[in-house]
């Protein structure tokens, strides 16, 4: 299954959850002012990050993750949680 997402909806760790189900997960990203997919996959235990330029390779959910986050193209693992703290308790 494929699951398209724009750039930063989810966090990467709910992509990489995505993943770990064996979808596929299409990424839009606007990049001068077009806009532009990025296929992420996992097959046979490596990471596929496939852009219109490069393809890119990782071995481990820790590189994959990084490269979700350094990229921009999924929210911090942490922001999450911190979205949460930031949130107030009105009981």
């Amino acid at each position: 299954m494929v699951v398209r997402v724009k750039r930063k909806e989810l966090t990467s760790t709910e992509v990489l959850e995505l993943l770990d189900r064996d979808e596929r997960v299409i990424i839009e990203v606007e990049l001068l002012g077009k806009t532009m997919e990025m296929a992420i996959r996992r097959q046979q235990g490596t990471y596929y990050c496939d852009t219109p330029v490069k393809l890119m390779t990782y071995e481990t959910d820790a590189a994959m993750q990084t490269c979700l986050e350094r990229y921009q193209l999924a929210k911090p693992a942490e922001s999450a949680a911190s979205d949460d703290r930031a949130t107030p308790n009105t009981e």
